[in-house]
């Protein structure tokens, strides 16, 4: 007996193991990770976040001085020259080359310093793109995520409220069994509760819609089912009670990365501006080589003569040349090149100022609307508890009421209906509430993800 019931114990516990397996927890939290590791746009970013940071080390590698080595083996019949003597013949000849060259430049009208520039600008403005889609990526993971929480409370409240709508019908029906209650009553309490069935099945349709959506963004198995954990969003809800318009207008104008973003672009472009100037003046640099020789052939055969000097006689000690000097290029006509690439870097330097220019009001107005909606949302959170109270106590009173026989049926649904309502307008405030927050401060550029609940 012993041994089936530790059986029977041991199954029932792995069977329970099993399905906590099969089925995620997912926080808050946990959710806008998997996001950030898994978006598409977040990682495009990132990925053109190296290419700025390899053209910033190419900037930086302009002002050393290229090095190239080169070599050349050849090996021809017929008619050859041989550089040593000066005499042509038909014969089977080597030839080698080799050299080594470096140059530098030393001035190039201001190309390189502002070229320089413009690529650490480059590279800030994609740091600020990369955080401000990092922003982007956590602000709709928690749309999704909230939306699902408000989704399963709809859900539950719904099904509650269609078991009450159960029981009183069975309430009804012992009334109009017993001659209490007119038939009637018990009709329109069936109609009630039908309606209130096809209500939760509606509710259960769109939580599902929703969970898929999010299970998308979240790139998740969809035949593992997971469940969401509701965060603290009573957390610091007065943090910003102390704090006015004009200082919010401040806290948005130093951290929107989008707006750094622009600021790094306008600059970037004000640099290519100045860069293309300096096709209008003279470049100058300095250069140097080393090149040697070596040639062979079989034409002593045929002469009678001394054959070739070695390699190292050549190549090394006879043949090498040096070379330095100074390069100096004066631009007279470039068939407006140097003119067109300004006129263009210039036009983008204007548009990026009046991006500049329209991204800072739209700042201001995200926070104004952002900070209005939220004080909105507290307001409405604090009425919906009064609602729901009072909602809460007209239903409790009107059951009573009727089963005194003191209110009709009627009185009796309308409390039922001002009830319901009250509970889903307390979670639809809550969910609105910690949804506005994190709004303002996806307006104000302050979300991050050490800050969720």
């Amino acid at each position: 007996m012993n041994r089936i019931f530790f059986l029977v114990t041991f199954l029932s516990t792995g069977f329970q193991v099993l399905v906590a397996q099969d089925q995620s927890v997912i926080s808050f939290k946990d959710a806008v990770k998997i996001a950030l590791e898994k978006n598409v746009s977040l990682n495009t970013q990132k990925n053109n976040l190296y290419v700025n940071e390899a053209r910033r080390l190419q900037g930086y590698a302009a002002y050393l001085p290229n090095l190239n080595a080169q070599g050349n083996f050849q090996r021809a019949n017929g008619l050859q020259i041989d550089p040593t003597t000066g005499v042509g013949s038909n014969v089977e000849a080597d030839n080698i080359y080799g050299s080594i060259n470096a140059s530098m430049n030393i001035f190039t009208g201001f190309n390189r310093i502002n070229t320089l520039k413009q690529n650490n600008a480059n590279l800030m403005a994609q740091t600020f793109l990369v955080k401000r889609t990092n922003q982007d990526v956590i602000f709709n993971v928690a749309s999704q995520y909230l939306q699902v929480l408000l989704d399963q409370e709809l859900l539950r409240i719904a099904k509650e409220n269609a078991e009450t709508q159960r029981i009183t019908l069975d309430q009804i029906k012992a009334f109009v069994q017993a001659g209490s209650r007119p038939e009637a009553d018990q009709y329109t309490q069936e109609a009630l509760f039908k309606n209130q069935e096809v209500t939760a099945l509606r509710a259960k349709v769109t939580l599902e819609n929703d969970r898929a959506l999010l299970a998308q963004t979240l790139q998740l198995d969809p035949s593992i089912p997971f469940e969401l954990v509701t965060p603290d969003w009573q957390s610091d809800i007065t943090y910003f009670d102390n704090l006015s318009l004009d200082s919010l207008y401040s806290i948005a104008l130093s951290n929107r990365p989008d707006l750094k973003q622009q600021d790094y672009l306008v600059d970037g472009w004000k640099r290519s501006m100045r860069a293309n100037t300096s096709g209008y003046f003279p470049t100058l640099s300095v250069f140097a080589g080393y090149a040697s020789t070596y040639f062979a052939s079989d034409a002593y055969k045929k002469t009678g003569g001394p054959p070739p000097a070695s390699f190292d006689e050549q190549f090394i000690r006879n043949n090498p040349q040096t070379s330095y000097g100074l390069n100096l290029t004066i631009p007279i006509f470039d068939r407006f090149q140097t003119r067109t690439n300004r006129i263009s870097s210039k036009v983008s330097y204007r548009n990026a100022e009046l991006t500049r220019e329209n991204l800072f009001k739209t700042v201001k107005i995200d926070v104004q609307r952002s900070f209005k909606n939220y004080q909105t949302a507290i307001e409405t959170y604090k009425t919906s508890l009064v609602q729901l109270q009072s909602g809460e106590l007209a239903l409790r009173t009107q059951q009573e009421s009727y089963n005194l026989g003191v209110s009709n049926q009627v009185a009796l649904a309308q409390a039922n209906q001002a009830y319901v309502q009250g509970a889903s307008s307390k979670a639809q405030a809550e969910v609105t509430l910690l949804f506005q927050k994190i709004l303002l401060e996806y307006a104000l550029g302050t979300l991050k993800i050490e800050d969720l609940p």
